[in-house]
């Protein structure tokens, strides 16, 4: 029997949900001050953070330790520098916000090169990981890796508001 990835297509289906408010966000009127005062910001960044933390602690060791040929660590070593990538541009939209003013134009490029980025990872991940994942794991490695993941996840999302994309004025 197969290992059970509901999971991880659910928690790679939410991201995309998220993306696409943030599209939103960011051609509407003042997305600085939504990202700003929306707890929703936060919470996606979290989200994120602890989804690819977890991958990258715990998922592809895994897979590392169980690949047979060279070819099967590239998209691995692949996925996690599209996971630091992913990473400074969060930091560099958390710096713009930060900041005294918010440059429409800046925060507009920043995120449209995450939206573009995570997308991107997404798929990449979906085609590249998951078929290792399915060949590799053992259902007890990749039982353990959703614990933690659920542990981590579930703990960002039980703070969530339902409306976490409403700014607060």
């Amino acid at each position: 029997m197969g290992l059970d990835l509901t999971a991880m297509h659910a928690a790679h289906g939410a991201l995309r949900l998220e993306l696409e408010q943030l599209a939103r966000i960011a051609v509407g009127d003042d997305p600085g001050r939504v990202l700003r005062t929306a707890p929703g910001w936060q919470l996606f960044t979290r989200t994120l953070h602890s989804h690819y933390r977890t991958e990258d602690e715990l998922l592809w060791p895994a897979l590392r330790r169980r690949a047979g040929r060279p070819g099967e660590l590239v998209p691995l070593e692949a996925l996690e520098a599209e996971h630091a990538a992913l990473g400074e541009v969060v930091a560099a939209i958390d710096t713009l916000l930060a900041g005294p003013e918010v440059d429409p134009v800046w925060l507009g490029d920043l995120l449209d090169s995450l939206i573009a980025g995570l997308r991107g990872h997404l798929a990449h991940e979906e085609q590249a990981a998951i078929p290792l994942i399915t060949r590799l794991l053992t259902p007890q490695e990749w039982t353990a890796f959703e614990q933690v993941h659920h542990r981590r996840i579930g703990t960002t999302l039980t703070r969530a508001p339902a409306d976490r994309w409403t700014a607060r004025a």
